[in-house]
């Protein structure tokens, strides 16, 4: 069982902190996908107002936790998602594509 943080730090970086620890640079444009071995899907972007935003794309069997950052508050930035379950990697893409 691992418990992992995941938010963005300045405006380049995806952190990943906890049972796995990975620092990503973030695609250019701000935006992409982070996948988790259990199957959660999350879509960031840093968006016009020079925050993290994460979004649950796909919900997986890991317990999931989402704290949103302010508007306007220069010192909390990011939004911070917390992921408690059986994860053992997490990867970082810019496309997906779904079944129809």
């Amino acid at each position: 069982m691992n418990e992992i943080v995941v938010y963005g730090s300045s405006d380049d970086l995806i952190e990943i902190e906890g049972g796995i620890s990975e620092e990503f640079s973030a695609p250019s444009g701000g935006k992409g996908l982070l996948a988790f071995s259990d199957g959660t899907l999350l879509r960031f972007v840093y968006d016009a107002a020079g925050v993290w935003r994460f979004t649950l794309a796909m919900g997986g069997r890991a317990e999931y936790e989402k704290a949103e950052a302010p508007e306007g508050d220069d010192d909390n930035y990011s939004d911070r998602v917390r992921l408690i379950g059986d994860i053992h990697w997490v990867a970082l893409g810019e496309v997906m594509a779904w079944a129809s």
